[in-house]
């Protein structure tokens, strides 16, 4: 079976500030319908707090969304944060399994209709920058 991880993860958070944006609903307005403290709620929207849930009962409350739906948003932040840590830390050069990490700069080709150039940093093993360096070629990128 493959092992596929997400790039980022994804906070309950978030998906709550997109929420409560989405309906024009003021945090500190939202705070208070909910009985928590507006410092509470900016540190869950900020993802320094965790979706409990009590927390997940209010939201459905106040929102309609399931309270599970909340917890398991939160579990599966859970998740992809410990894979993310574990997979994509990079110290001094070197990720977590020994490889040598470089910087590349991907470059799209400068004849595009778009009128702006594109360029992506990526961090990657050096290994894998043989199979970008010919990749990028065939498409006419450049690697800085």
């Amino acid at each position: 079976m493959n092992d596929v991880r997400p790039f980022y993860s994804v906070h309950p958070g978030d998906i709550l500030r997109e929420e409560l944006e989405a309906r024009g609903i003021k945090h500190k307005v939202f705070a208070a319908s909910i009985g928590m403290e507006p410092p509470h709620l900016s540190a869950l929207i900020h993802g320094k707090r965790n979706v409990t849930a009590p927390i997940a009962a209010r939201l459905e409350e106040s929102l309609g969304i399931p309270a599970a739906i909340w917890l398991k948003i939160q579990a599966q932040y859970d998740l992809d944060s410990k894979y993310s840590r574990a997979n994509h830390k990079i110290v001094n050069g070197y990720n977590i399994h020994g490889e040598t990490v470089r910087a590349a700069i991907l470059t799209e080709p400068s004849d595009t209709s778009y009128g702006n150039t594109l360029k992506k940093v990526l961090s990657l093993p050096e290994k894998d920058l043989v199979f970008l360096e010919m990749l990028s070629s065939r498409l006419g990128w450049k690697i800085e």
